[in-house]
């Protein structure tokens, strides 16, 4: 199944936090992004920020710009990362953890209407993933990142040849196998969208799960004080088959929410073929 990847982006906003020493390299990638921005006709802007109210102001004044101007960026982190407490910000020696960098990139994300990509250019960057449930609006529609350590060099040598391929090519596909997928992880909200159903379709819907869930529910029925006859067994039992078989509007009620109203690229009935397939 072919998901759709394709996003609008009228900006690269840059954000760094490294300490001065570290930030040669940093500087030598926005000389080649501002060339680049230059002959390819695309908005930059490196914004260094030097604490996580900085960082947290910034995010927000993104969001707003997104909301009242049309802005569509595309947010790219060049900091360093911890797995589990985040993001690092350079001059107060602390962290912007992933639940409120999360919270903050959703509402961008749901500014733009689920346009917004995001390059993690940071050491386990991928864990930003690690807040995002279908309950809630996805906080971004496309990240690439390491999921573990990255060396300055492989992004010095990359990460300028990747937005020049974006813009030059059209597409973030292409750009990333071409010039990050040694290295970097590609998260697509969709993709995830379709993962967790699947699991939950295959888990508790079908086979043994759905049946070991079907008798659970059915043990919690007569607890109640139903009568247990044959034919209030066979009752409830088929009640409960016909209650608990998925439909197209369970799909559309967490891609509403979690694609924040961006068209679904596969139907139930995809899910549905999927799950047969892998039995």
């Amino acid at each position: 199944m072919q998901l759709n990847s394709g996003f609008s982006c009228n900006s690269v906003i840059w954000i760094s936090s490294l300490p001065s020493a570290e930030m040669p390299p940093t500087n030598r990638m926005v000389d080649a992004m501002t060339a680049h921005s230059r002959e390819s006709g695309f908005g930059f802007q490196h914004v260094p920020v030097s604490s996580k109210a900085k960082l947290l102001g910034l995010l927000d004044e993104l969001a707003v710009h997104a909301r009242d101007h049309s802005m569509k960026p595309l947010i790219h982190f060049d900091t360093h990362g911890n797995k589990d407490a985040g993001i690092y910000v350079d001059g107060e020696d602390t962290f912007a953890d992933w639940n409120t960098l999360a919270e903050k990139l959703q509402a961008i994300n749901v500014h733009t209407k689920n346009n917004l990509a995001v390059v993690g250019a940071t050491c386990f960057g991928l864990h930003a993933i690690k807040p995002i449930s279908l309950q809630t609006a996805a906080p971004f529609f496309l990240l690439l990142a390491p999921e573990d350590k990255v060396k300055v060099g492989f992004l010095e040598d990359n990460v300028p040849n990747f937005y020049r391929g974006l813009f030059e090519l059209g597409s973030i596909d292409a750009a990333y196998t071409r010039h990050l997928s040694d290295k970097f992880k590609y998260f697509h909200c969709e993709k995830m969208l379709f993962i967790v159903i699947a699991r939950y379709l295959k888990e508790q819907c079908k086979g043994k799960g759905g049946a070991a869930r079907r008798e659970r529910l059915i043990t919690e029925i007569f607890s109640q004080g139903m009568e247990k006859t044959p034919d209030n067994l066979k009752r409830v039992r088929k009640m409960l088959k016909d209650g608990l078989r998925p439909d197209q509007s369970l799909l559309d009620r967490y891609a509403g929410r979690f694609l924040i109203g961006r068209q679904c690229s596969f139907s139930m009935a995809d899910l549905e073929s999927f799950i047969e397939s892998d039995n």
